[in-house]
């Protein structure tokens, strides 16, 4: 496979646990809100019913279940070349882990061999990138309540990618991935939520096409 096919191959592993730990509240969701009720200085509620403790922390759950599966089954094919031309099964960012802050502040301890095993590595970064996800989804409510948007509306840009955004930064001080990461993720993940959100309409699901 060329270098491209490759590198995008390496950075949907990276990022499939934030993006099943985003979608899980819609599914895992409900029960008390983040906020508890109550209401901001403009007279809007902070966050609204739609941000719920349960969901944000079973969706940091998921992320950190996904990291350690895909570590898993990657760790057991590492080095395993699959189509024509060959994709290499590996965990790319485990590589970048060396080189973070997090690592040089471990070695000090003397404890870098801990994030060093891949499950505990897929497990961590899965879950800080999903802490970060939902953590910009919380910013992305308050601004939209402040704003005057109704729960359910969408604030373009700002949905599709707040998420995404806090995600990546959460984990870089682990994961101190290249810009081109950033670059590739941006377009795609917008455009995924797009599509994901017109077929939700066309479908009856949801009633912003958006």
């Amino acid at each position: 496979m060329t270098d491209l096919g490759q590198s995008i191959f390496d950075i949907l592993i990276f990022v499939l646990p934030l993006y099943f730990g985003n979608a899980a509240p819609t599914i895992l969701g409900g029960g008390p809100p983040i906020d508890g009720g109550r209401y901001w200085k403009d007279g809007k509620r902070i966050l609204g019913d739609g941000k719920t403790i349960r969901g944000f922390w079973l969706a940091v759950l998921v992320g950190i279940l996904i990291g350690i599966s895909l570590a898993w089954i990657i760790s057991s094919l590492d080095g395993v070349l699959f189509g024509n031309p060959s994709i290499d099964i590996r965990l790319e960012y485990q590589e970048y882990y060396t080189s973070s802050i997090v690592y040089s502040l471990t070695s000090f301890l003397n404890i870098s061999d801990v994030l060093a095993n891949p499950l505990v590595l897929g497990g961590v970064t899965g879950g800080i990138s999903t802490l970060g996800g939902m953590t910009g989804d919380m910013v992305g409510s308050f601004i939209k309540r402040r704003s005057g948007i109704p729960r359910g509306k969408t604030f373009i840009f700002l949905d599709q990618l707040g998420f995404l955004i806090l995600g990546m930064l959460f984990i870089y001080p682990i994961i101190p991935w290249p810009p081109l990461w950033l670059a590739f993720l941006v377009p795609i993940t917008f455009l995924t939520h797009i599509a994901a959100n017109l077929f939700g309409y066309f479908t009856g699901i949801q009633d912003d096409p958006l």
